[in-house]
Formats: C-alpha cells, sequence, structure tokens
C-alpha cells in the first residue's frame, strides 16, 4: 500500500499530536509470535516512540484487555490461532471512539489488504518492513486524532446551529406575541375609546340646532372616522387577527386585500386545510 495513503493530515492534528508524545502510547499487541513480539516491541522502541505495549494471543485475553482499559492503538497479525485479524476488528469496532487498528502480518495478498483497509482498519504492514512501524503507529495516531477533531468540530457546529435555530424562533415568537400585544391594545383601549366618542359625537350632532355646532360635530365624526380606520390599519399590521385561523384563511384574506387596495382581481383559493390542499396550495400560487 502506498506510503502516501494517508499524507492528508491537518498540521494542527500533527502539532496537537507532537505535543502530547511525552505520553505513552498504551498499545494493544495480538500475536501469537513470541520472536515477532520481540521485534515489534524492539522497533518501537528504536523509533522513540514511547509506549506501553500489552501483548496477548488469543480472542478472549483480547476481549478482556478491551474490557479492562482503553487503548490508544491496535496492532494486530491476520492469522492467529483459531481466530483472525477480521474477530478482532469485530470486538473493537464496537467500542465508542474505537481506537485505530493496525494489521501487521506476514503477506496477505494486495487485494485482500485493500478489502481490509474498506472495513475501516487504519493501516496495515508487513512484517519484513516492522522497521517502518513507528512511522506506521505515529501515522495511524494522527489520523485518527484529525478524525476526532472533525467530527468535535462538527458536532460544536450542530449544536450551535440548533441554539441559533431556537434564539431565533425564540425571537420571532416574542416579535410576534409583542405585535399581537401592542394589536390587541390599539383594538381594546384605543379603538374603545374612539368608538365611545364617536357615539358622543353623534348624539351631539343628532341633538344640536342647525348651525356651527352641528357642522363642528360632522367634522369632528369624519376625523373620528378616519382615525378609526388609521387604528384598524396598525391593527392589522401588527398582527391581522385571521392568522389565528390558520395559513389558508390568511392567504386569502390576503388576496382580498390586494384586490381591494389594488382594483386587480386575483383568482379565488378554494383549497382545504390539510397536507394534501397546502400542497395544491402551493402548485396554485405558483403557477
Amino acid at each position: 500500500l502506498s506510503p502516501t495513503m494517508f499524507q492528508n493530515v491537518s498540521n494542527d492534528s500533527a502539532l496537537g499530536y507532537e505535543q502530547s508524545q511525552e505520553q505513552r502510547v498504551k498499545i494493544l499487541h495480538i500475536e501469537d509470535s513470541p520472536a515477532d513480539q520481540t521485534l515489534a516491541r524492539l522497533s518501537l522502541k528504536r523509533g522513540q516512540l514511547p509506549c506501553l505495549l500489552t501483548t496477548v494471543d488469543s480472542l478472549q485475553a483480547t476481549e478482556a484487555a478491551l474490557q479492562a482499559q482503553n487503548f490508544d492503538l491496535i496492532l494486530a497479525d491476520y492469522h492467529l490461532p483459531g481466530f483472525t485479524a477480521l474477530d478482532v476488528w469485530e470486538l473493537v469496532r464496537r467500542q465508542p471512539e474505537h481506537p485505530p487498528f493496525v494489521l501487521l502480518s506476514g503477506a496477505i495478498g494486495e487485494s485482500a489488504a485493500v478489502d481490509i483497509m474498506r472495513l475501516g482498519i487504519s493501516d496495515y504492514l508487513l512484517k519484513d518492513q516492522i522497521a517502518s512501524l513507528p512511522h506506521v503507529v505515529k501515522r495511524a495516531l494522527e489520523v485518527h486524532e484529525a478524525r476526532r477533531a472533525r467530527r468535535r468540530a462538527m458536532q460544536e457546529l450542530a449544536a450551535s446551529e440548533k441554539r441559533l435555530a431556537e434564539l431565533t424562533e425564540h425571537l420571532h415568537t416574542s416579535i410576534e406575541q409583542e405585535r399581537a400585544g401592542i394589536s390587541r391594545e390599539i383594538h381594546d383601549d384605543i379603538g374603545g375609546s374612539l368608538t365611545a366618542v364617536k357615539f358622543d359625537l353623534a348624539w351631539i350632532r343628532r341633538n344640536s340646532p342647525e348651525g356651527g355646532l352641528r357642522e363642528h360635530a360632522q367634522s369632528a365624526l369624519q376625523m373620528l372616522e378616519h382615525a378609526l380606520g388609521a387604528s384598524q390599519r396598525i391593527m392589522q399590521n401588527l398582527r391581522p387577527p385571521v392568522l389565528d385561523q390558520g395559513l389558508l384563511p390568511a392567504i386569502q384574506w390576503l388576496v382580498q386585500d390586494f384586490e381591494r387596495r389594488n382594483a386587480i382581481p386575483a383568482s379565488k383559493l378554494r383549497a382545504k386545510e390539510g397536507s394534501d390542499s397546502i400542497k395544491e396550495l402551493s402548485t396554485e400560487l405558483l403557477t
């Protein structure tokens, strides 16, 4: 396999890994050959990679070790007595945030190695190239840390977007509540007071003799009608009461208001409430 397979590692991730090199890397080595166990240990030592190597040679011991502690990296031979590295990988991949998995084995064929890599195993190294083991381990750890950093960034971004959406919704709800409150005050207080004044002026006009007083009352009534109309328009612009009746009545009200203000006929909307009718309504409005 090409040594440049994992070369696209961010500088920040590589720097973070270098800064943590003083900590010992905990490696679980699954190998049944004592000679290969020793060679792996010597190679890591010569590569000046501080590590704590735990060696097991059975699937049961592997499972027990994985349950007993967390490892930074799994190093495994492919062919083992009674099981293979794929069985080990099945145990490892069940763990949340599982560590990188490096296959250190004899020749198993290029196609088999590619198939293994597609399963999610981090890297593959032949035993006759064991001198490169420190470099492969470092590279696997760097890639794993880069992926973890990316996942954390994506999670933080998703959380931030969720908070922003909640804030936007809260702001929109607050604005709607404020507009509804002002609209109700205009309707109840100002509208009610103006209507009471209108009744009084109408009484004065009816009971006044012909002359200046009746004319002034009539003029005041006209101004009052204008004020009532203005308060109604302000109330409607703030929050039309028809919004409380649903989407379809609101759109129909807008169509009627458009016809009234512009003297332009518009097609009538006859769809009924419901998910299907809303789709029909959207289609009608866009065509």
